[in-house]
């Protein structure tokens, strides 16, 4: 040690070159400890957005599953009974004859099924309630209403496939009488361009977490529907400056719960008709309330939470997103 010391102080040539190799030594090695830290806090960084980013999508994503699987859809249709009274017709096409020469007639009961709007409701994003008597009226307002919309509603989609259950005599679609008031909905998985569809957007801002709403602003969920009854969510971000934007997202689905609602007529004394004609009974008068009475299905279609990704994936990049 008292060599090495003497060396250092040596004035000679050969003590002032080690003297320099063992500051290289030292400037390298804190070079390594520098950059390895600077790197870890990198990734730190990194990580740290990446699950703010994860966090943002899959809140938004579960907010708007937990309100879609508050949701439940139900037929209605109404249901109109009369009687006829008919001639009876013999094979060779003439009226029957009793044994006074007089027609001999006889009373026919009939029906016909006419489908209407159904219900569709959805958690707190609906501004629609249901009465007891299947009227539907706005939440603090106890005037019934006949029609409105939720904030996320498929009502027209479900009625469309609610319509296939009304075919053949007697029996009247929303599709054939207003046609705008039912929609398609696009094969499984869905094809967009197939049919005119529309997609929901919603806008979602994560409360609770005042870092992430500043940092990457609100979450856009847009909601599709397919034929099978599946529910497609799909939450994008944005995030980024100018030139470095960047969409993220995540998808979730969910599946359906219960069978299609079925129509719960008709009485088995009864004909289906297309509508009233000819003679009625009561003096040849129609019912004192000719009024349908007005049906709403007894089972209901629901939806739960089938999947969410638990990947963020970067959909686009690029100048101005």
């Amino acid at each position: 040690m008292r060599e090495l010391r003497e060396k250092l102080h040596s004035q000679s040539g050969a003590s002032i070159l080690l003297a320099l190799l063992f500051l290289l030594v030292c400037m390298m090695t804190a070079a390594s400890v520098l950059t390895a830290a600077s790197s870890n806090a990198g990734k730190i960084q990194s990580n740290y957005e990446e699950q703010q980013r994860y966090l943002a999508l899959s809140s938004a994503l579960r907010l708007v599953a937990s309100q879609l699987e508050q949701a439940e859809y139900r037929g209605r249709y109404t249901v109109d009974k009369w009687t006829e009274i008919e001639t009876l017709i013999g094979e060779d096409g003439q009226p029957l004859k009793d044994e006074n020469g007089n027609d001999i007639k006889e009373e026919k009961p009939y029906y016909k099924i006419v489908q209407r709007k159904g219900l569709f409701t959805c958690g707190q994003l609906a501004r629609l309630k249901m009465n007891a008597d299947g009227s539907v009226y706005l939440d603090g307002n106890e005037n019934p209403v006949e029609e409105g919309e939720t904030v996320l509603t498929f009502r027209k989609e479900m009625d469309g496939l609610f319509a296939r259950s009304f075919s053949g005599t007697g029996y009247d679609s929303l599709a054939e009488i207003d046609g705008e008031a039912v929609a398609e909905l696009p094969t499984n998985p869905p094809d967009l361009s197939e049919v005119d569809h529309t997609t929901r957007v919603l806008t979602v801002t994560v409360e609770g977490d005042g870092e992430i709403g500043k940092r990457f602003g609100s979450v856009k969920v847009t909601v599709d529907m397919d034929q099978s009854r599946r529910i497609r969510l799909k939450a994008e971000l944005e995030a980024g400056s100018a030139g470095t934007l960047r969409t993220y997202t995540m998808e979730a689905e969910l599946a359906p719960k219960g069978n299609m609602p079925a129509i719960e007529y008709p009485e088995e004394n009864r004909l289906p008709k297309d509508g009233r004609e000819g003679n009625f009974k009561d003096d040849n008068l129609p019912p004192e309330d000719p009024k349908p009475a007005m049906e709403t299905t007894k089972t209901a279609v629901g939806w739960k939470l089938d999947w969410i990704s638990r990947e963020v994936k970067e959909e686009k990049k690029g100048a101005g997103g």
